[in-house]
């Protein structure tokens, strides 16, 4: 879900696993691709005097599988934040020191107090980036059908199906993710987004079954240059993502942004954490604190175009994300959001019925298979 522009760090060994748990450094650190400034870990090796071999991968199964074998070959390990309780349990994790990171007093207080839901006293874990589900758009199209005036406040800018009818002329494209549209939708219906009852989802199924009749295609990122070309108006995505397409659609004239409706929406962190058995347990901490510093925060945050959970990071950001308060999450606007936790495997089952028969039974056409 990283798509950013390819970068070139010259101290950074992008390769295998398998590669990076031999490597002869003094730190192996495994991460998102694209997810960390152009000079952050060749800066963090000019000042700790540590040699880092950093490695990328490309989806959160991989990881776990890795953390699970007991001897994942890394020392700090990106995860999202609902696999963290799973991990943890399964001794697959080390707790954070946090006497070791003089920086921690850094971190956002509300955001720590919402990933202590599902990881009590932030022992195995601190958030690096916040993501939300919401709406990006075109916002001259959205005039065009609306009127000059028109605000998008509420949901039912796209789950009204008159209003979708609309938007089916420009196009709407929706994420496909079972789990985080579905949470959302429950949650913006005043449900519960873990019932594990089927019967509890038949509101959001028909909601999201009219929905999908007018939708053009489910896909978790060719929405991001189709918002900013202009092919569609309206997706259903990731704040990170609609942020790219908004840097991008300033180059092709197109008019990009992002909101979080007032009913709110899902949100999670991408955290740091420590894999058992690691090689360099203080390192990792090193690199925790390193990136938790102000300055670097800041640095990374505007760089990287996410939301970095360091209080000075917040407040130094680049006005455009500070001004959105469906970015730059409030305490107030996190009153409103679904704190996305670990899912049971009978609500796995429920989520992927549900989604499978809102397309067939809305006749769109899945484009899940077009990866980019």
């Amino acid at each position: 879900m990283k798509n950013f522009s390819k970068i070139l760090l010259s101290s950074v060994i992008a390769l295998s696993p398998v590669y990076a748990a031999n490597a002869q450094s003094d730190i192996n650190i495994w991460n998102w691709s694209d997810y960390i400034g152009e000079n952050t870990v060749s800066d963090f090796e000019k000042a700790t005097k540590l040699k880092a071999n950093y490695a990328v991968f490309d989806s959160n199964e991989l990881v776990e599988a890795r953390l699970l074998s007991g001897k994942s070959g890394f020392d700090a390990v990106m995860m999202t934040s609902y696999y963290v309780p799973r991990l943890a349990k399964a001794g697959a994790l080390q707790k954070i020191d946090k006497t070791k990171i003089p920086n921690w007093k850094h971190l956002d207080k509300a955001r720590m107090e919402a990933l202590a839901k599902i990881d009590p006293n932030n022992d195995y874990a601190y958030p690096y980036t916040e993501i939300s589900v919401g709406i990006g758009y075109n916002k001259d199209k959205i005039a065009e059908i609306f009127g000059k005036d028109y605000k998008i406040t509420s949901w039912d800018f796209l789950l009204d199906p008159e209003n979708s009818k609309k938007l089916k002329q420009c196009g709407i494209a929706v994420l496909d993710s079972p789990i985080e549209v579905i949470s959302t939708i429950m949650h913006v219906l005043g449900k519960d987004p873990k019932s594990e009852k089927a019967k509890d989802y038949d509101q959001a199924l028909d909601v999201l079954t009219k929905l999908a009749s007018n939708v053009s295609y489910f896909h978790s990122s060719r929405y991001i240059n189709d918002l900013a070309s202009g092919e569609i108006c309206v997706a259903i995505g990731y704040s990170g993502d609609v942020l790219q397409s908004t840097q991008r659609g300033k180059a092709n004239g197109v008019n990009v942004d992002y909101v979080i409706p007032k009913e709110g929406s899902a949100f999670w962190f991408d955290c740091w954490t420590i894999a058992a058995n690691c090689d360099h347990y203080d390192a990792a901490h090193q690199w925790f604190n390193y990136l938790q510093d102000p300055v670097n925060a800041t640095k990374v945050a505007n760089e990287i175009r996410y939301i970095m959970p360091v209080n000075a990071a917040i407040a130094g950001l680049d006005q455009d994300l500070k001004d959105n308060d469906s970015l730059n999450l409030s305490e107030e606007k996190i009153k409103t959001m679904y704190f996305l936790t670990p899912t049971t495997s009978k609500l796995t089952k429920i989520t992927n019925r549900i989604w499978n028969s809102m397309k067939l039974n809305s006749g769109s056409h899945d484009d899940s298979s077009n990866n980019e």
